[in-house]
């Protein structure tokens, strides 16, 4: 478990009125939930870390714990703080994932039934067609639209001579990295990975690099050095990969998962692919892409946008964070 002020005692001596939690492993999450301003705390196994963390956030005065994802143990942890301390529940996941992954939507139903009990406060998604149907469904929710996080330029490197794309989700249906993959060899590129899906057909260098797990800054660098990053998925948290690769100076492609670029049309145009699962489709956008970023200035009109969202949906956060 990580305390926000590097130990217990100081966690408890700043005396946080709100605290967001996190799972650490959970890499786009944790990123979503570090750029939420509050003070974080990471623990993977609230069930196991109820006792201690409840005795931390008592001595602290904490008014509001806002937990993202839902860690396992948290309906534990819910109940042993309540009468005490607020819990609400900000998720990032979408509603594509129930019924086909069983967990995804216990979840929401575990929730749902916290909050029916009194233990859970409330639920927010940061996607807002997610928000609004399951309200529509009976389960309360409000859309708390995620920040973005600014991030210092990278210096790329030399990957070698031709085109470089970048595929740098993990290898589920959701995230779609072998539709992509594809959508790299159709242009002619090298597409690079940190983890490759299980297809036996895929080759090798120069079309397939597998650069494993890497330390932060050596993913950054990665990133920072490929001429087009995509994160054409189904669901991804905000989503982070895209945000990162337009601070580092890259291109990148989405989908329509969530509200990044949203109202911009020349942002909307040139990077979001509307047939996700065409290879083909994405490979054309990210030609088109390529061939207008420098002329349409897109690196710095997404910048400029992430700054602007900032600045237009504080207010929304900030009534989920009112305790």
């Amino acid at each position: 478990m990580v305390y926000p002020s590097g130990s217990r005692a100081a966690f408890i001596d700043r005396k946080p009125t709100v605290v967001a939690m996190c799972h650490p492993e959970w890499r786009g999450i944790r990123r979503v939930t570090h750029a939420l301003g509050l003070p974080v705390v990471e623990v993977s196994n609230l069930d196991a870390a109820a006792g201690e963390l409840h005795g931390a956030i008592t001595e602290a005065e904490v008014e509001l714990v806002v937990v993202n994802g839902y860690p396992p143990g948290t309906a534990v942890f819910a109940e042993r703080v309540a009468g005490s301390t607020k819990v609400r529940v900000l998720m990032h996941s979408s509603m594509t994932q129930h019924g086909f992954e069983p967990r995804e939507a216990e979840v929401i139903s575990a929730i749902a039934d916290g909050i029916h009990r009194g233990f859970i406060d409330a639920l927010g998604f940061t996607k807002r067609g997610q928000a609004e149907a399951m309200t529509a469904l009976g389960v309360p929710s409000a859309y708390v639209p995620a920040p973005t996080t600014r991030l210092d330029p990278v210096p790329p490197t030399d990957l070698g001579p031709g085109r470089h794309v970048g595929v740098f989700a993990e290898a589920t249906w959701r995230k779609n990295v072998t539709a992509q993959v594809g959508a790299a060899a159709l242009l002619g590129a090298t597409a690079h990975l940190t983890l490759a899906p299980d297809v036996s057909y895929l080759p090798g260098p120069p079309i397939v690099v597998t650069h494993g797990l890497l330390d932060r800054a050596a993913f950054l660098e990665v990133m920072a050095s490929v001429d087009l990053n995509l994160g054409v998925s189904l669901y991804e948290a905000f989503p982070v990969l895209p945000q990162e690769s337009y601070w580092l100076g890259v291109p990148c492609l989405i989908s329509r998962t969530s509200s990044l670029f949203e109202g911009d049309h020349v942002l909307e145009r040139l990077s979001i692919v509307d047939r996700f699962d065409d290879p083909s489709a994405i490979a054309e956008r990210g030609a088109a892409l390529l061939e207008t970023a420098d002329a349409e200035g897109i690196v710095d009109r997404a910048r400029a946008w992430m700054l602007s969202w900032n600045e237009r949906t504080a207010d929304q956060r900030a009534r989920f964070f009112e305790p």
